[in-house]
């Protein structure tokens, strides 16, 4: 085969694979490959430059800050962009697309570029970091630092062992519930007959705090006791002080540290 014979069969394979690479009709500009959760995370593979997906029919099942916990079928994943929550609102959740770049670190997820309903394109901004929730598998996850506590131990009505607690971190079981304190939604966490306030909960913890008290499923996880409710407002709302959430467990994973 003469040399002009060869470099004219390169160039119509690479012409087919540039229309292949373009929707199959060499007119489309558009980077994401239409896939479902179920081809994007598990396959059979859809080949998409720079792992660029579109995602639609996806039902949003938890929102917070800057992650999106997203459902279809038996499969639940996540999707992160810079003030997502935010950036849904206004927008007809039943007729969303997310165009987005599936990433492997620091777990399988889903980075969102542009958000699609009907007419509107929301773009989000790819400036800035975001903390990531860690994602443990339930049969490697191990803490060293938190000692199993009955969370009922707690007594409202005694400071002096509520002060012994603070800077404390125990394993508790209990329920959790959002409830209007001020104005502003606040997650409480109780035993039978003692109550903690949840304060800033990271966008990971928040989501699996909305999952547990919608399902009516029990907290299970790690807090560090880290302020006294004073005594005046002990008195009225029974509340034994602030904590933090270092980790939590829903269904086969541990979230958190």
């Amino acid at each position: 085969m003469s040399r002009k014979y060869v470099v004219v069969g390169v160039a119509a394979i690479l012409g087919s694979l540039l229309v292949v690479g373009c929707g199959g009709e060499g007119k489309s500009t558009d980077p994401y490959a239409e896939v479902s959760l179920q081809q994007a995370t598990r396959g059979p593979v859809v080949i998409s430059k720079r792992f660029r997906y579109k995602l639609r029919n996806t039902e949003i099942i938890e929102k917070s800050g800057h992650l999106l916990l997203v459902k279809e079928g038996n499969i639940i994943e996540v999707i992160a962009g810079r003030s997502i929550a935010d950036k849904l609102g206004g927008l007809d959740l039943n007729n969303v697309e997310f165009n987005v770049v599936k990433k492997y670190s620091p777990f399988v997820h889903f980075k969102c570029e542009q958000i699609v309903s009907g007419e509107d394109t929301v773009f989000i901004s790819q400036a800035g970091a975001i903390d990531y929730p860690a994602l443990t598998p339930a049969s490697e996850f191990k803490s060293k630092d938190h000692d199993d506590y009955d969370l009922d131990r707690l007594k409202y009505n005694r400071t002096a062992d509520l002060r012994k607690t603070v800077d404390k971190q125990f394993a508790v079981k209990g329920t959790v519930s959002l409830v209007e304190e001020d104005g502003d939604e606040v997650w409480m966490l109780s035993g039978q007959s003692s109550t903690v306030r949840i304060v800033d909960p990271t966008d990971g913890v928040s989501i699996i705090l909305k999952m547990l008290a919608a399902n009516n499923m029990e907290f299970d996880g790690g807090i560090t006791f880290i302020e006294v409710e004073p005594w005046p407002d002990r008195k009225d709302n029974r509340i034994c002080g602030n904590v933090e959430v270092d980790f939590v467990r829903y269904l086969d994973k541990y979230v958190g540290i």
